[in-house]
């Protein structure tokens, strides 16, 4: 268990598809007017830097891991002092990856994931799926792992995290507004039947006609909601408490009481 509270924000903003230079541009005016002061960890949206809907924008604009953009928000963690973990599209040599990464108060890059579930046509187009689960990186004493979006509509994907000993589920997301239950109720089971945090960051506004859901939020490892923002621009911040962990996992004990049945033919 972590030997200290996490002090978490999401900010939640829309974003503009093409314009990875904008969107530093934007993140380094929130750190100038002093709005993370105390934030450990900062968790931006899925695609962050590129956008979502404009599919031209996403492979113009994927990188490499340490890439122009990825760099820049390195500098900026490194500068202030605050961890940041970010989607972007990574490139390939055919198309690209949706992934995340989370680079600590150095500017290190200390965990990289690559999206295994792509969501619908439009993504399975666009994308390279990642065929490995997200490992566990630790900051300041907490496990943490990435779920991008739809991953964490399956519960296998949280559960192999919690099951490796992760405290913190980060959740970059793109969902749109037709699919407000993943805000409403999936995150919140997902974080209780495992005992874990996790943070769902979801992109708002919109592009190219499609809306997104907002609704990005902090959720405890009893399933109960810290902080929830709405559909227009926000930034949450909460501070994670450690001992949350072990109580709702002796009040939930699904993970200690589990037995695997083998199916019946």
């Amino acid at each position: 268990m972590p030997d200290r509270p996490l002090t978490l924000a999401i900010w939640q903003q829309p974003g503009v598809p093409g314009e990875p230079y904008t969107m530093v541009e934007r993140l380094a005016a929130l750190f100038a007017r002093g709005a993370l002061a105390g934030v450990d960890l900062l968790l931006l949206p899925e695609l962050w830097t590129t956008g979502y809907m404009d599919a031209l924008a996403v492979t113009e604009g994927s990188e490499r891991p340490n890439g122009v953009y990825p760099g820049k928000i390195a500098a900026l963690a490194s500068k202030h002092g605050v961890a940041v973990a970010f989607g972007y599209a990574e490139h390939n040599r055919s198309r690209p990856y949706n992934s995340a990464q989370l680079v600590d108060p150095t500017g290190r890059a200390i965990l990289h994931y690559r999206k295994v579930n792509l969501w619908a046509d439009y993504e399975r187009a666009l994308f390279t799926a990642g065929d490995t689960p997200s490992a566990i990186a630790e900051l300041h004493g907490w496990r943490i792992g990435f779920s991008i979006c739809y991953d964490t509509e399956y519960p296998e994907t949280v559960r192999d995290m919690a099951m490796r000993g992760a405290d913190l589920v980060l959740a970059p997301a793109a969902v749109g507004r037709e699919f407000a239950l993943v805000g409403e109720a999936i995150i919140r089971v997902r974080a209780a039947e495992n005992g874990v945090w996790l943070a769902f960051a979801n992109r708002s506004g919109e592009e190219l006609g499609y809306r997104f859901d907002g609704q990005s939020a902090i959720v405890g490892p009893d399933g109960v909601v810290r902080a929830r923002a709405d559909e227009d621009e926000a930034l949450l911040v909460v501070t994670l408490d450690p001992a949350a962990l072990p109580a709702a996992r002796a009040e939930m004990p699904y993970l200690h009481e589990m037995r695997w049945a083998a199916p019946r033919l």
